[in-house]
């Protein structure tokens, strides 16, 4: 369902067999979400396609706020699948715990496996591990995050794994949300 408001919200409106292809599902599964994300009004269903209402647009702009970026990228040593994708979780620091809830939160949505990185002081952390990763674990994938993310201390990174890239997708915004449970 976030995903959907996701996909909607970047697009402004967005026709129901886009949308299925983009979720990665069927057509009869997109029409519940619809209906149901219309009964909750926080979405309109028009002729050009699915618009979010001013609830839907709140909801959305509150979404992005604090998860302003969810993508596909190699993971390098983090990953432990074929496909990697991850999310930026702002300001998240104070939420996480382990770093095994939002490993546990992607592999129920059918990733392989997720790793939490924390951004302190302009350097990547691992929750009870390293407190220095490029240095521990040399590896482009660093520089490759913070190119990408742009963390700002007190950020959150996590990074998920799957066997194809809508799962990976899946799984980073599952460790995302899952962290922001905590909140």
């Amino acid at each position: 369902m976030i995903r959907a408001i996701l996909l909607i919200g970047e697009r402004t409106v967005l026709g129901r067999t886009l949308l299925a292809r983009l979720l990665g599902t069927g057509s009869g599964a997109v029409r519940t979400l619809i209906n149901d994300l219309d009964k909750e009004k926080i979405l309109t269903v028009e002729p050009t396609g699915c618009r979010l209402t001013e609830k839907g647009l709140k909801l959305y702009q509150q979404i992005v706020e604090k998860i302003p970026l969810i993508t596909q990228l190699d993971a390098g040593r983090l990953s432990v699948a074929r496909c990697d994708a991850a999310a930026l979780v702002k300001n998240a620091f104070d939420c996480l715990r382990l770093g095994i809830e939002q490993r546990d939160a992607a592999v129920r949505v059918g990733a392989k496996g997720a790793t939490t990185l924390i951004c302190r002081d302009g350097h990547f952390e691992i929750p009870m591990g390293s407190q220095d990763c490029a240095h521990d674990y040399p590896d482009e994938v660093w520089d490759r995050l913070a190119a990408t993310f742009k963390p700002e201390n007190g950020d959150v990174i996590v990074v998920s794994s799957a066997d194809d890239a809508d799962t990976a997708l899946y799984g980073a915004l599952a460790g995302a949300l899952a962290l922001l449970e905590k909140a």
